[in-house]
């Protein structure tokens, strides 16, 4: 069904409305983690620094047992194309995709199976092989088989469909940013050198940032970090 819009976007998103600037440069979609619940009543730090920059931040409000499922990713783009509406933006406004840890995943898969076509995606500490977390994670399992028990497929098909260490291939040749962190150990050592050796023999143009004494996803807490994530971001669409 066709149910969020811009009169209701508020209830499924949060958008840095309170911190955005004019002109309008760019929408930054950020998709959250795995279990994050969080939903903002203002900017946080991240989206009052884009908004000053003149980008849009957009937090989807999806389920936080996602992990690709078909319905969260119509709802995500039920909420992009809310935010287009709300801002009264056309189609020429560039699209930037991010996230951490599962939300990275999925900006990741946006940039192969999402609607519009992106300029950029910066991602923190990203799964890259769900294949893999269903495996070495006990408590990953029942979220993924719950957000795929319907597909007609078998699970280890829907998994490799949805990997972009599997599908990297089809991933357009933009700005990428990866960051990861040195003291998380299990997603920088098992997810960021496969992906990033198969990118680097396609040729693809990307930063990778391996920060010293980061655990997963805790880029906040390392300003030289954060400060270049988020220029990155804003350098896109100068």
């Amino acid at each position: 069904m066709k149910y969020i819009n811009k009169e209701n976007l508020y209830d499924y998103a949060f958008l840095n409305q309170d911190t955005l600037v004019s002109p309008l440069r760019a929408i930054c979609v950020c998709f959250h983690g795995y279990t994050d619940a969080t939903m903002y009543q203002e900017s946080p730090k991240i989206a009052k620094i884009l908004g000053e920059a003149g980008i849009a931040w957009v937090f989807p409000y999806y389920s936080v047992w996602a992990w690709m499922s078909k319905s969260s990713s119509e709802f995500n783009e039920q909420v992009i194309d809310a935010v287009y509406e709300r801002l009264g933006a056309d189609e020429t406004v560039p699209l930037i995709v991010s996230g951490g840890s599962m939300g990275g995943l999925t900006a990741l898969n946006y940039l192969v199976y999402g609607k519009r076509n992106a300029v950029g995606c910066a991602v923190n500490c990203a799964v890259t092989d769900m294949k893999r977390v269903f495996s070495d994670i006990p408590d990953f399992r029942r979220a993924i088989l719950s957000a795929h028990i319907e597909e007609d497929e078998d699970l280890l098909s829907v998994m490799k469909r949805y990997s972009p260490v599997d599908f990297y291939k089809l991933m357009p040749k933009i700005p990428y940013y990866f960051v990861y962190g040195e003291s998380d150990a299990y997603f920088t050592q098992n997810h960021m050198p496969p992906l990033i050796e198969r990118m680097k023999k396609e040729k693809f143009s990307y930063k990778l940032r391996i920060e010293e004494g980061m655990n997963h996803c805790d880029i906040e807490s390392h300003p030289d970090a954060f400060t270049e994530y988020c220029k990155f971001i804003v350098d896109l669409i100068k």
